[in-house]
């Protein structure tokens, strides 16, 4: 039989005003859930082998970064204070994580994953 959990909670969504696009968001489940059966049936909750209700994480998706960066774009990458790279030129080699690791090839050939804020077109 398939059972619903049902999570009371919000949502926290970050909006850039320059970029004019969300960000990021945050799916944050209070303790207040209810079991059903069905439509408005409620149910008691499952139970693992120890006894315990299982727990599921959220998982959410971030929405995609609209940086207009694509790959072999020419770019100027920033380092931040903890990265391992200093400024230079580079190609955009690949895009990951929804948008939000960009990896550029420096002139020798070596990799570096920069956010998209780190970049500019060159």
């Amino acid at each position: 039989m398939i059972i619903q959990k049902i999570t009371i909670g919000y949502v926290v969504q970050q909006y850039d005003t320059k970029k004019k696009c969300f960000v990021s968001q945050e799916f944050i489940g209070s303790d207040d859930r209810n079991w059903e059966s069905g439509i408005d049936t409620p149910c008691e909750p499952p139970t693992n082998d120890d006894g315990q209700e299982p727990y599921l994480n959220f998982d959410m998706v971030q929405p995609a970064e609209t940086h207009g960066f694509k790959i072999d774009d020419i770019v100027e990458a920033m380092p931040d204070i903890d990265d391992d790279f200093t400024e230079f030129q580079g190609t955009i080699v690949s895009i990951r994580d929804n948008g939000n690791l960009i990896t550029v090839k420096d002139q020798d050939d070596n990799c570096f994953d920069c956010r998209p804020g780190q970049l500019s077109h060159a």
